[in-house]
């Protein structure tokens, strides 16, 4: 695997994050989010490229999504699209870190599997499984174009 394309994932890895932790720190200010959010979606997931596929961590009703307003539910559940979208994004998020079991692809698409670990504001970790897919739109740059996470199996 070429290191820029591990390069490039990590950057995206963390614009992602540091893009959830900026709507967390706007919603706990009382600020708009909805150019957050549009940012969110325009620079990091690939809807100007290509469909994009999404499996939220907490949904359990509308499992899988791949309209924009859907992914905005999911992220500030204030649209009313997905009823059971109480916001991941607005929660009090203070720290995400990665951490990657694996990533592969070649020149055109990437896949990275792992852990992402949300920290909140009384330091309670959240582990969460993920896969992402990137496409690359430039040549130092990707796209998310597939988003699954789930919590770890507990019986």
């Amino acid at each position: 695997m070429n290191n820029n394309l591990i390069d490039l994932v990590l950057k995206t890895q963390r614009k992602w994050a540091d893009y959830i932790l900026a709507i967390s720190k706007a919603h706990k200010k009382n600020e708009n989010l909805n150019d957050l959010v549009d940012e969110l979606l325009d620079d990091v997931y690939a809807f100007q490229y290509s469909d994009v596929l999404f499996k939220p961590t907490l949904a359990k009703i509308n499992q899988f999504r791949s309209k924009r307003k859907e992914f905005i539910s999911y992220f500030i559940g204030k649209n009313q699209v997905c009823s059971e979208d109480t916001g991941f994004a607005i929660k009090e998020w203070k720290s995400i870190n990665f951490e990657n079991f694996k990533i592969i692809g070649n020149d055109d698409y990437i896949l990275s599997m792992g852990n992402y670990y949300f920290e909140d504001s009384n330091n309670k970790l959240l582990k969460v499984e993920y896969t992402f897919g990137f496409i690359k739109v430039d040549k130092n740059e990707l796209r998310i174009n597939l988003h699954h996470s789930s919590l770890p199996f507990d019986n």
